[in-house]
């Protein structure tokens, strides 16, 4: 009876062991049958709205920064992609479409604290600089945000500006909403319905080029609000999608190794979204940081590249990330970095920045000849989006290993 038992439960067994250890795979298999739904970038929606020069519409084909950031995504991860079916589309049913579909994508949009949990995020895509504009010859005086409060103020229908400026004090009757950019400036220049637009800094040069208005004739004399536009996709999306695309667009941001600008970079050039800024880092902490950083090498070169490139401070402002030392060799190699470590053991000879400028070279040429000095280039912040103009003060030192070196650091312009 035992040996009938035994040849009757040992089948049984080994079928409940098989079905468990299968669970996991039928499990991961009905994950994988959700994807085309809800993970599958081919068969979603990709909208976008008229917000030059970042997103917008010219011969029938969408163009802008975040397009074809988002083009080159699609390459990295050896996807098609068609720009002619990016929708660009007003922003509100854009934003409701996305908000309440799966399968759809908005880009670009502010990532505010009121939105971050309506959608999943990819970003930042590029640093958005939202500004105070009139025209000079109004007697229009803002020397601080309470005073739109006397004037009225265009912005456009679903942007963030009406909840950024209500946030700020200004009131909600004194605020005017229009559907598109030419009823915004139409209603500053030549209805006067207006006597302040709320618009960002990069959208206004390029309107200005397409409305054909002299850059002259505006001020835009107030920063009202500096932050990060991202691609902001329905929260129902795969989150292997979302970690695919942001380590992808990672990925274009931080290699500089083939010509000494990153993919990244060249975009935003392409586009001329490039801005003076304050990190609030002085000459003075820069000359500081490069003297002891010096001096450490002197002392102990091995142990001082270990703890640049581990991102230590004092070799990283542990208060202020945008503060760091890099240094290169006589042949302009980079030997250590706390910014962006993977840049260590690149060689950055004859390699300019996206305009052109070959400041690397001229950092070491300038050591070598004068032991110390400033160079001004262009350039992105590690962990930040956008094009700034920046300028590095370099120093020679001989190291404890008897080499030479050239330590830098650098700040905003």
């Amino acid at each position: 009876m035992k040996r009938i038992e035994r040849l009757i439960f040992r089948p049984l067994r080994l079928m409940i062991i098989l079905t468990l250890l299968c669970l996991p795979v039928l499990f991961t298999q009905c994950k994988k049958d959700k994807l085309p739904v809800n993970g599958d970038p081919v068969k979603f929606t990709w909208l976008a709205e008229d917000y030059p020069p970042f997103n917008y519409l010219e011969n029938g084909s969408a163009q802008g920064v975040s397009v074809d950031i988002l083009e080159d995504l699609f390459t990295r991860l050896k996807l098609p992609i068609d720009r002619s079916a990016i929708e660009i589309s007003d922003w509100a049913s854009a934003y409701e479409t996305t908000l309440s579909k799966p399968g759809n994508m908005l880009f670009s949009m502010v990532k505010t604290p009121e939105r971050t949990n309506l959608f999943k995020w990819v970003g930042p895509i590029a640093t958005h600089n939202e500004v105070v504009i009139f025209l000079k010859k109004s007697n229009v005086q803002i020397k601080e945000i309470a005073n739109l409060n006397n004037y009225f103020t265009g912005v456009i229908e679903g942007y963030s500006s009406i909840e950024v400026l209500m946030n700020r004090g200004v009131l909600r009757p004194n605020i005017i909403v229009y559907k598109s950019v030419s009823e915004l400036y139409r209603a500053l220049m030549e209805n006067f319905e207006v006597q302040c637009i709320a618009y960002s800094d990069a959208g206004h040069n390029l309107a200005l080029q397409a409305f054909g208005y002299p850059k002259d004739d505006f001020a835009t004399p107030y920063t009202i609000v500096s932050d990060e536009l991202y691609y902001a996709f329905n929260k129902e999306t795969a989150d292997e999608m979302i970690t695919d695309f942001q380590n992808q667009l990672n990925l274009l941001k931080s290699d500089r190794a083939t010509d000494g600008s990153s993919t990244y970079e060249k975009i935003l050039n392409r586009y001329s979204v490039i801005e003076h800024s304050t990190d609030g880092i002085t000459d003075e902490m820069v000359i500081s940081l490069v003297n002891k950083t010096a001096a450490d090498i002197e002392s102990n070169a091995a142990e001082t590249f270990t703890k640049i490139n581990a991102g230590l401070a004092p070799y990283r402002n542990a208060s202020n990330s945008a503060l760091y030392t890099f240094v290169y060799d006589t042949d302009v190699v980079m030997v250590a970095n706390a910014g962006t470590p993977s840049s260590v053991g690149t060689s950055f000879a004859g390699k300019p920045d996206v305009a052109g400028k070959f400041f690397r070279d001229e950092i070491v040429q300038g050591a070598l000849s004068n032991g110390s000095g400033w160079v001004d280039y262009i350039f992105t912040k590690p962990d930040l989006s956008g094009l700034t103009y920046k300028t590095t003060f370099y120093k020679k030192t001989t190291a404890s290993n008897s080499k030479v070196y050239i330590v830098c650091a650098g700040k905003a312009n």
